[in-house]
């Protein structure tokens, strides 16, 4: 069984869509399976920005047994059907990553092509996936949601792992609390929310910021921190290569996921951080809603609320023990349901599924 990935970005390119399908076409690598990933990354014909055509799309497809395209994919999702209802591609499955959102003229563009073209790309599927229902039901995926199989993303649990030297480190009377971002910095993932968390930081005057990540966005970030007269309290790290993002999460003692649309559909940063055994603040978003437990391995805030995000950071920087607590019950949760085995295991299933039609 030959099966093709595509995807818009692909590692070294940021981006939770298309390390996931990295991690995907890498699990099946290990059991066996031909598996393959094209992207702008590796294969672009045309590339604007997340957007554009994989050189020699067609040739890519014809002798896979299955195309799994991870969608959004603008500028190749519509050659994609095309090509299955002709019956190059054999079988389809899509997952359903997440409602893409913009500002100005490509906001405008998003929501026409949900309405006129999404439909015919999404029936031409033999499978769909989605992260989580939740997510899929609050979304322009609504009408599919009950068709689609729900398959949560996981994460390498002997990668992500908390570190006893970091523990020690960091202690349970830690005097600064470190609080960890984790995301792009560029338009694409203005949705991450940066500028929500640098003035909620304002109202948390006992902690530090760490901000991994870089794009065209971080030095209006940085500016906006020094507006707001928190700099002397943020490092911004910049990008950090995926094998070292462990080592990120074990020095710190809270990620944020301070997200402010559905555009964050699931939060891959936040299973690594709970897989290190750290609790998270993340927006209270579908998706996300379902990856951090609010009160049990984090606390879950209104998007865009400044003074709700303050208060829980302030709540768990002021509270060591709770901090130990929802860090334990994170890892043990993320060991019973999101490691990429799980995930692997009922992926082929799927695919499995499929050649038995």
């Amino acid at each position: 069984m030959r099966i093709i990935h595509l995807v818009c970005v692909a590692p070294p390119d940021i981006g939770g869509m298309g390390q996931a399908a990295a991690e995907e076409a890498a699990g099946l690598k290990q059991r066996g399976v031909d598996a393959a990933l094209a992207s702008l990354t590796t294969h672009a014909g045309f590339r604007w920005g997340n957007a554009g055509s994989l050189h020699g799309l067609e040739f890519l497809v014809r002798e896979a047994d299955i195309v799994h395209l991870h969608y959004p994919f603008y500028g190749t999702q519509g050659s994609v059907a095309k090509l299955r209802r002709s019956g190059v591609i054999k079988k389809l499955v899509i997952t359903l990553h997440m409602d893409a959102t913009a500002q100005g003229w490509r906001g405008w563009y998003f929501k026409a092509h949900r309405k006129f073209f999404q439909p015919h790309i999404l029936d031409a599927a033999d499978a769909l996936i989605v992260s989580s229902k939740d997510y899929a039901q609050h979304s322009s995926f609504a009408p599919y949601a009950e068709r689609a199989r729900e398959l949560p993303f996981g994460v390498s649990e002997q990668k992500f792992c908390g570190s006893p030297e970091a523990q020690r480190a960091k202690g349970d009377d830690r005097a600064v609390p470190v609080l960890l971002f984790v995301g792009g910095m560029d338009q694409a993932h203005a949705f991450k929310g940066v500028d929500v968390l640098l003035r909620a930081l304002r109202q948390v005057p006992h902690a530090r910021l760490v901000l991994v990540g870089e794009g065209e966005l971080r030095k209006d970030y940085e500016g906006l921190a020094e507006k707001l007269g928190v700099a002397a309290r943020c490092e911004f790290r910049g990008r950090v290569a995926q094998d070292d993002l462990a080592a990120a999460y074990q020095g710190a003692d809270v990620l944020v996921l301070p997200s402010i649309s559905g555009a964050e559909a699931f939060g891959l940063v936040a299973l690594e951080a709970q897989s290190c055994g750290l609790p998270v603040v993340a927006s209270d978003l579908p998706g996300v809603r379902t990856v951090v437990a609010h009160e049990q391995t984090g606390l879950l805030v209104q998007p865009r609320d400044e003074r709700a995000l303050s208060q829980a950071l302030t709540r768990l920087c002021a509270d060591p023990i709770l901090r130990r607590q929802m860090g334990e019950r994170a890892r043990a949760r993320v060991l019973e349901r999101f490691t990429w085995d799980k995930h692997t295991d009922e992926l082929i299933q799927i695919y499995t599924s499929l050649g038995q039609s």
